[in-house]
């Protein structure tokens, strides 16, 4: 079998930027991001996703405010000591910079799917507003994260928006009938990419019974 080893490279390197440079993102590459997501499978063909970029500076303000307000509230205020190198420490000090900088990367992709109800739950009990369709939305998010790794953007995923969604939605007239499912800050990264640190699926990984190994 031919192995790619590109592609193995790529999505070894895929992490978290969350300390992004200003400089604008063309279109052309924004497009070229977006239109690898939509590249990705979805039950039934139903491509339930559509995006929302946001690039105005006041904007992008109104999130970040909103944000930082969100991340304190569920995190409470940050206490990192600067002898502190724990990976814990590191990752910390990473969403502290994007926190407070979330208005100046060049521009928020806030991915959006179609509600859904899962099979799971019966139709007498489909009460209010469906969630977005995840399983569908996920692969497509996947997606516009190795494309802005092939394409040296960085890029994180948050979904912190779920704090304020309903004054999201409002802010930005995303229709009822989308649920948003993650926001993107997308940009130049100011660090460099690298190899990420991950358990081998060998230690994660059962057969036939749940803590039965290959053998």
């Amino acid at each position: 079998m031919d192995e790619n080893p590109r592609f193995f490279d790529l999505v070894g390197s895929v992490r978290a930027m969350r300390r992004l440079r200003p400089d604008p993102v063309p279109d052309e590459l924004l497009f070229k991001v977006l239109n690898a997501g939509v590249q990705a499978p979805s039950g039934m063909n139903t491509q339930p996703w559509s995006f929302l970029v946001i690039r105005k500076p006041e904007e992008k303000q109104w999130f970040a405010e909103h944000y930082k307000a969100a991340v304190e509230s569920r995190l409470g205020a940050f206490d990192l000591k600067d002898e502190d190198d724990s990976p814990m420490a590191r990752q910390m000090r990473a969403l502290h910079y994007q926190m407070n900088h979330m208005q100046d990367f060049p521009l928020l992709l806030v991915v959006c799917g179609l509600r859904d109800w899962p099979f799971k739950v019966p139709k007498a009990e489909r009460v209010g507003l469906a969630p977005p369709n995840f399983g569908a939305i996920y692969p497509c998010v996947q997606n516009i994260l190795l494309a802005c790794r092939a394409l040296g953007l960085g890029a994180a995923l948050t979904t912190m928006h779920q704090v304020f969604e309903a004054e999201l939605m409002e802010r930005f007239e995303i229709p009822v009938e989308y649920g948003v499912v993650v926001t993107i800050p997308i940009g130049y990264p100011l660090g460099h990419f690298g190899p990420v640190t991950r358990k081998p699926a060998e230690k994660v990984t059962y057969f036939d019974r749940w803590g039965q190994g290959a053998s």
